[in-house]
């Protein structure tokens, strides 16, 4: 079906097209010095020390669970409410994986849930920043301190989200973004670690370069990849973090106009945002009743919505895998975000138009009980 109202693409300008021609004019498409930039613009926007650029924020995640030093068969604790490939990444880094419920209320991790799931063996927790919004950073924080457990920060979906005035992904030992074709900035595929250490820094560019710190020598000291990234896609995204602030306004005024024109309507809710955090929402998502009616009432107007993350431990790629440990367990809050959350059109180039009709949209499904 051609929607009239896409659920998200990604807004291009002028720009984008000037800087790809900049990289084909140069004859070298290969990681360069338009990736050097990219990096470069990426740490003094998020105040890292260190910012590396990687062929895909999977692939970005195997590489902070490596550059760690965690043994195989060393736990860590993961999110049951996200995308699969934090998953997967940390079973490619051959960890095991014990899965902790979310809150329904803001999405951040079960405090209470991970105190029980903490033994010996575990010596890691990944924290998940959902749809742009801020996971409760300092109880977490507090947690993995208490526990000496390491911090792996996936900000996939939170590029240029704050808590306390800083950027989401700067606060666990390593973190990083996806640059996936669908988020706030894009170069196609990609993604990019960021970091305040420099060991861990030199652990990933050896990583995703043939065991090599450096390119043009055939010395390789420690095993290694190829999970470099390229010119090409960095002069997309050097044009799209030269807009970052527009954009983040943008999906500001987006959430706003969803928030304030839908809240009065009983059957719709929000996730509560933290104290202290200021999220950019990579989506806008709304916690509905008979959530399949209204996506497919939507639908038949022209509106593309999306799902809610299926929660992990039902995921059938992941139930009998012995090294995911706790698929059994019960994750009450998980079964609920799925079963009644929905994500809106959230694109930075929606026009009022567009929004008034989505907002008009789910006022006559509710109002005429559809």
């Amino acid at each position: 079906m051609k929607y009239k109202i896409k659920q998200i693409q990604p807004y291009f300008d002028r720009s984008e097209k000037n800087y790809l021609n900049k990289v084909i004019n140069s004859n070298f498409i290969t990681e360069g010095r338009f990736t050097k930039l990219l990096e470069s613009k990426i740490k003094n926007f998020t105040k890292a020390k260190y910012a590396i650029c990687v062929s895909n924020w999977t692939l970005g995640l195997y590489c902070c669970a490596k550059s760690l030093n965690l043994k195989n068969g060393d736990e860590i604790i993961i999110p049951n409410i996200t995308f699969a490939a934090c998953v997967s990444a940390m079973l490619l880094a051959n960890l095991k994986v014990k899965l902790c419920d979310v809150n329904f209320n803001d999405y951040s991790l079960n405090i209470n849930m991970a105190k029980k799931l903490v033994s010996k063996k575990t010596k890691a927790i990944m924290i998940v920043h959902l749809f742009g919004q801020s996971s409760n950073i300092q109880q977490i924080k507090k947690f993995a301190k208490q526990n000496n457990l390491k911090i792996i920060e996936d900000a996939a979906q939170a590029f240029g989200s704050t808590y306390k005035g800083r950027k989401l992904g700067t606060f666990g030992e390593v973190g990083g973004f996806s640059f996936y074709g669908n988020k706030l900035i894009t170069t196609g595929e990609g993604g990019a670690l960021v970091t305040n250490s420099k060991r861990i820094a030199n652990e990933v560019i050896k990583l995703k370069n043939y065991g090599r710190l450096k390119k043009g020598n055939f010395f390789h000291n420690t095993v290694g990849y190829n999970f470099k990234f390229n010119d090409l896609c960095a002069s997309i995204g050097i044009a799209q973090i030269d807009k970052i602030k527009w954009m983040m306004s943008k999906k500001k005024e987006i959430y706003k106009y969803y928030y304030e024109n839908l809240k009065k309507i009983k059957e719709v809710k929000f996730s509560k945002i933290l104290p202290y955090s200021n999220p950019v929402n990579w989506f806008v998502v709304i916690h509905v009743k008979r959530k399949k009616k209204l996506m497919t009432f939507l639908k038949r107007r022209g509106i593309e919505t999306r799902d809610f993350f299926f929660p992990m431990n039902e995921q059938k790629c992941f139930i009998n895998d012995k090294n995911v440990l706790n698929t059994g367990d019960r994750f009450v809050d998980s079964k609920k975000l799925y079963a009644t959350g929905l994500c809106m059109p959230s694109s930075v180039n929606l026009n009022k138009k567009q929004l008034s009709l989505i907002i008009k949209s789910i006022h006559i499904f509710y109002e005429n009980r559809y």
